[in-house]
């Protein structure tokens, strides 16, 4: 049972469990429904357009609706086709009248201050009833690459019309490349890349931004509407059904070219709390508060209360209506630990009910751990993770601190030679499910590895300040060695690799570890680093390219934790692999060795299974490939600042039908 929290209204009013709140349409009536149980009166306002602004700004009609006191369910049925008719609530509460938009709004108007009635099969583009979801069978097997919309094609490089720059339709433009390069961009990159996933920084409706002039940049976790795309990446803000076409086009071009959709979704705060239809609609009931006084565990002024029974229905009824109506393939919960795990656990009961496979994780932290509301054993951190499903993942903040040392000062990591929190990266590499090395995940499918996202600096600019170089554009071997490195821990763990747009061809952004509201010259993409930085793009490839044709890697179950062999003798970690058990067709061993120090090391494979004698090179200091690239007996020598990824060559032989083993060269026996 949870514990008690701040204000907890759940128990004076009556709730409502059926799934008909908001505007339910049809092409004869439009029902609108809105839970106001502390209100005395309400009040269905209907416009012509999206705001007062616009010509033609008329109200077309007041009408009194009806209350249910058993569920605290105000009703008012409207006869006719209204599709495309704005609309708001005017809701009493005591001595406050507030007109508001609806907080199961599906289309807005232009930045969001009145509703909008939509059809919404008028809003599917072509071929959408047979578009569908990308899935993985396990968590472990998605490789998810985190994008900002606007950053994605604002910048000219990206060869994207002019008209469709920081749109969601730059996502269905193919064959654009650099100009005058026959370098690709956006949507074909993607797919020689080879990632599974993009992972989107908020798209559903915010504040930050004015949508009538798009000039303003922010990463968007200030959420008005959440069940309303973002219309500054619209072509058209001001009529409510074009952001819903535009972004089901951009989801239906991902899909095409087999690339799934996550959103990044912000429950845990909003862009304002009295100004809220939450706040206007339901005074003091779904955020936390202390006498007036809004919690800020979400560090931005306002926590909701995931706990109370209407706001934990609003998140469950959210999160499958962007997985049903626009086909969506995961959700990474920001400041996930500022809800509960009852309520995360309904929420992947309730996807589970569409399919298993949608992908679901968030960040276990919370921004003010002072303030959250909530007792510390009911939160979604690392701590409480075992009380989550398995199929819950979380960020492993301390395997990307042991990988690149802090996020935003100059100290080291592994990666630039440090070897203070090596055992958190053993860990980590063990998916945060060994009991050996330290672990708070109950499975691998639990854990996010990465060494940067959309916070703080990216990789590059952090192994710039760590190497105290100051030169963004430097080709520096030593640096972009320390890159390579970060990238193999990442995509030969088990877990979930995740990283950074760019962080495959050294996306800088000029040491801003806070770009949130920096200008696009800062945080758009610059595609011509693809170009720059060839080698480093390659290298990524690679190992994605191995992580997709090994199962061992993506193996999501605690068996594969106990089935592998991790050493560290303060300066070569090794891992190896097993699969004793190997069908045809599969690989019975592999393994990952680390170097990084100056110089080179011998280093010699152990398992608690007997090892072959015969192994391939699949990755080393220059390349990586699913391919074999070298052949080497059981001891060898790893080079300085590299890593060595092996395969048994018993198993290669015959999953290639190798007869001549004369035709991969060997490296030199120690």
């Amino acid at each position: 049972m949870i514990t008690k929290f701040y204000s907890n209204k759940d128990e004076i009013y009556n709730t409502y469990d059926k799934n008909d709140l908001g505007a339910s349409y049809s092409k004869e009536s439009t029902t609108f429904k809105v839970w106001a149980p502390a209100a005395s009166q309400v009040m269905l306002k209907l416009y012509a357009t999206g705001s007062s602004l616009e010509e033609g700004a008329t109200v077309l009609a007041i009408k009194q609706m009806t209350l249910d006191p058993q569920t605290g369910v105000w009703s008012k049925t409207v006869q006719g086709d209204m599709h495309g008719i704005y609309y708001t609530y005017v809701i009493q509460n005591g001595n406050v009248s507030s007109e508001t938009q609806d907080v199961y709004s599906k289309a807005t108007g232009v930045n969001s201050t009145r509703s909008m009635v939509v059809d919404l099969e008028r809003t599917n583009p072509e071929g959408w009833d047979n578009d569908k979801h990308i899935l993985v069978d396990e968590q472990t097997k998605a490789i998810v690459w985190e994008i900002h919309v606007r950053d994605f094609s604002y910048s000219n490089t990206s060869g994207v019309s002019k008209e469709h720059r920081g749109t969601y339709l730059a996502f269905t433009e193919e064959n654009t490349k650099i100009p005058n390069t026959n370098c690709p961009t956006c949507l074909n990159y993607l797919k020689e890349l080879g990632i599974t996933h993009v992972q989107l920084n908020p798209v559903f409706d915010f504040g930050s931004v004015d949508e009538t002039t798009g000039v303003e940049y922010n990463w968007g976790y200030d959420p008005v509407n959440y069940n309303v795309p973002e219309g500054s990446y619209s072509t058209d803000p001001y009529h409510g059904e074009v952001r819903i076409k535009e972004f089901k086009q951009m989801v239906k071009a991902l899909h095409d070219n087999g690339i799934g959709v996550i959103m990044d979704v912000v429950y845990n705060h909003m862009y304002s709390g009295d100004d809220s239809c939450f706040e206007k609609t339901v005074p003091n009931y779904y955020f936390r508060k202390q006498g007036n006084r809004y919690l800020n565990s979400s560090g931005c002024g306002n926590v909701t209360a995931s706990e109370k029974i209407m706001f934990r229905k609003f998140m469950i009824d959210s999160v499958r209506y962007w997985a049903e109506e626009y086909h969506i393939d995961g959700f990474r919960f920001d400041l996930m630990a500022c809800h509960d795990y009852e309520t995360m656990n309904l929420i992947r009961e309730e996807l589970d009910k569409l399919d298993k496979r949608i992908l679901m994780y968030g960040e276990p932290w919370t921004a003010d751990a002072g303030d959250n509301g909530i007792a510390g054993d009911a939160s979604c951190t690392k701590e409480n993770a075992r009380k989550l499903s398995c199929r819950i993942g979380m960020f492993n903040d301390d395997m990307r601190n042991g990988i690149k040392g802090g996020s935003d000062d100059d100290t080291k990591g592994y990666i630039q030679g440090s070897n203070f929190d090596t055992y958190k990266i053993l860990s980590g590499m063990l998916g945060a499910s060994s009991d050996t090395f330290g672990r708070w995940a109950k499975r691998p499918s639990q854990c996010v590895t990465y060494a940067s996202a959309h916070d703080n600096l990216t990789l590059w600019d952090k192994l710039l300040k760590s190497n105290w170089c100051h030169n963004y554009d430097t080709t520096d071997p030593a640096i972009i060695d320390q890159n390579k490195l970060s990238a193999t821990f990442i995509f030969m763990s088990l877990g979930i690799p995740f990283m950074l747009a760019g962080e495959e061809f050294a996306r800088t952004k000029h040491g801003d570890h806070n770009s949130y509201k920096s200008p696009d010259n800062i945080n758009a993409i610059d595609w011509t680093r693809t170009i720059e930085y060839k080698e480093l793009v390659d290298y990524y490839k690679g190992l994605i390219d191995i992580r997709k044709n090994f199962p061992l890697l993506t193996d999501a179950t605690e068996e594969a934790v106990h089935k592998t062999y991790m050493t560290y003798n303060g300066k070569v970690i090794a891992g190896t692999m097993a699969n004793v058990d190997a069908k045809d067709g599969e690989y019975k061993f592999m393994a990952i060795v680390m170097n990084n120090t100056d110089q080179k090391h011998p280093f010699e494979l152990k398992s608690k299974y007997e090892l072959p004698n015969r192994w391939y090179v699949i990755a080393d200091h220059d390349s990586a490939s699913g391919e074999a690239i070298r052949a080497f007996d059981n001891k060898m020598e790893i080079r300085p600042h590299s890593a060595f990824v092996i395969v048994d060559a018993d198993s290669y032989d015959k999953i290639h039908n190798i007869t001549d083993t004369s035709v991969i060269p060997y490296y030199k026996v120690l």
